[in-house]
């Protein structure tokens, strides 16, 4: 006698996995049971790289922004979120299509990161506003390696960046912002980097000096 198999549906499947995660909390794994389950994952992750569930990325989401709003987020996690935008894992091999790339850069461009500016930057946008003249932050560059800057003075076609002793590597700054420096450059803009310790000590008057030879 032949036993009748009935193809399972994707909501039967996922009640099965719950019921079998409940009756595992709590449950003490043989060395054999451990080894199948990891070669399962790793085939999975073979097969469709690193992907968050939709529940999983919204409650990332709804961390982050919590952590935004309450100042828990570090300078260098605000600085690699600005720099680079939040990743996500692939497989090694894994090709992402052309318009989604697209679609995504042009998303980020939108995007201000991060959502309060450092110290350093607040004092020099407070000297612009003294001197009258009007600026734009975060405003995306579209260069190569295109990014948003710290401050942008469009009378004057002036992008100005205040960088970070630590994070920038001071006093030899780091290769990428030499790299946009010259495409910045290249592309008709004028560009004044300027590091922590002198804006920390900078008055309006040695700021305003600085603006001078830009002005030309």
């Amino acid at each position: 006698m032949t036993t009748k198999r009935y193809k399972q549906t994707k909501e039967h499947k996922k009640r099965i996995g719950i019921a079998n995660a409940i009756k595992l909390k709590g449950r003490k794994l043989s060395e054999k049971t451990k080894m199948k389950m990891s070669v399962a994952k790793r085939k999975r992750i073979k097969e469709l790289g690193y992907m968050n569930s939709q529940e999983t990325r919204k409650k990332l989401s709804e961390i982050m922004k919590n952590k935004w709003a309450n100042g828990e987020v570090t300078e260098k996690q605000r600085n690699n979120i600005k720099e680079y935008g939040i990743k996500t894992q692939f497989k090694k091999d894994h090709q992402v299509p052309k318009k989604w790339r697209e679609a995504v850069k042009e998303n980020r461009a939108k995007q201000i990161f991060p959502k309060t500016d450092s110290s350093i930057e607040v004092k020099i946008q407070n000297y612009l506003k003294e001197l009258k003249i009007e600026f734009f932050t975060h405003q995306y560059i579209k260069i190569k390696h295109g990014y948003q800057c710290d401050i942008l003075i469009p009378s004057m076609n002036l992008v100005i960046e205040c960088d970070g002793n630590y994070w920038h590597k001071f006093p030899m700054g780091l290769e990428r912002d030499h790299i946009r420096t010259k495409e910045l450059i290249e592309k008709g803009f004028k560009v004044l980097r300027l590091w922590e310790s002198e804006i920390k000590t900078m008055k309006l008057n040695d700021f305003k000096r600085r603006l001078i030879n830009y002005a030309m």
